[in-house]
């Protein structure tokens, strides 16, 4: 396609006296770009405002060169969108749902049931097709969104906050799959307000905050700058105290501390490189979640306008 991906012009929306996005003026070309912010940014609203869910107060949305609002049906087959929400039917096993939600799309029985398969391979569910969805982790659901959002593989998708919940082997995988989508022509564009978790994927990045957008472009040059500051980790899993006389072993921690048996807090100055160490660990079996302190953000805030930001 040769228009943008997504427009944006002046595009505004309040709620009542509250403002959920101001302003907001953007081109975004094919690939993947991280949209990053704080819970309260105005990552959603600007999701619902893609998708034609609500109007927009002021401005425009334009979707490969269409002006989107509710009711333009056509354009909506162009968008897969996985919500922030939950939204399963928590009877349901998974093969049934996306089934479902494909023939609510057009498509009869069986051709439903093969695109329900096709989505849940390309999310490494395929072992996960007969398992109901309310007795899957937080993880496991969020990754048979992301497999309702690929359903009839649209060329742009629509991600809010996907990983969230996610163990370290699931969060890798639905990595890698934004990573090789985006290489097949299409754009993904992945909302997040954990820095790092993006910028596996890209270093294109839209910082939202307080509704407004707060920078554009690409994070490498201050990247340094970032993990040079202390930062903190957070793993859960059995048998941690083998793992983390290795991270002491080999430096990738100033400090530790156990709360519980199958909790231990890592302090670090390379929190990249810790991460790496924890994704192999997890891989492993050794760990069953990860997370961080989330201040990088913070941290890119204070860069940018100082403490007038947050």
């Amino acid at each position: 396609m040769n228009s943008a991906a997504i427009r944006c012009e002046n595009l505004s929306r309040w709620y009542g006296e509250v403002q959920g996005l101001a302003g907001l003026t953007i081109t975004l070309q094919q690939g993947v770009i991280g949209l990053l912010g704080p819970n309260g940014s105005g990552k959603s609203t600007l999701m619902r405002l893609l998708t034609g869910q609500i109007h927009a107060s002021r401005g425009w949305v334009e979707i490969f060169g269409q002006r989107m609002f509710p009711g333009q049906h056509q354009l909506f087959r162009q968008i897969g969108y996985a919500p922030g929400e939950d939204v399963h039917f928590e009877t349901s096993i998974a093969l049934d749902y996306l089934s479902l939600l494909a023939a609510l799309g057009g498509d009869g029985p069986g051709a439903a049931k093969k695109r329900a398969e096709r989505a849940l391979e390309k999310l490494g569910m395929e072992d996960k097709r007969q398992v109901q969805l309310q007795a899957m982790s937080k993880g496991m659901r969020q990754r048979i969104k992301v497999a309702q959002a690929l359903l009839f593989e649209p060329p742009l998708l629509l991600l809010d906050e996907p990983l969230n919940g996610m163990d370290p082997i699931s969060r890798r995988h639905t990595l890698d799959f934004v990573k090789a989508w985006a290489a097949q022509g299409n754009t993904v564009l992945l909302a997040s307000h954990v820095l790092h978790e993006v910028e596996g994927v890209t270093d294109h990045m839209l910082l939202l905050h307080h509704g407004r957008l707060l920078a554009e472009g690409r994070l490498h040059e201050i990247r340094e700058l970032i993990d040079s500051k202390p930062r903190q980790a957070t793993v859960y899993g059995k048998e941690l105290r083998p793992l983390a006389a290795q991270l002491l072993a080999e430096e990738l921690v100033i400090g530790l501390s156990f709360v519980g048996e199958d909790c231990l807090q890592l302090d670090t100055q390379n929190l990249p490189a810790l991460l790496a160490r924890l994704q192999q660990a997890g891989a492993e079996g050794q760990l069953h979640s990860l997370e961080t302190d989330d201040r990088e953000l913070e941290i890119i805030y204070d860069l940018l306008v100082g403490e007038a930001a947050r």
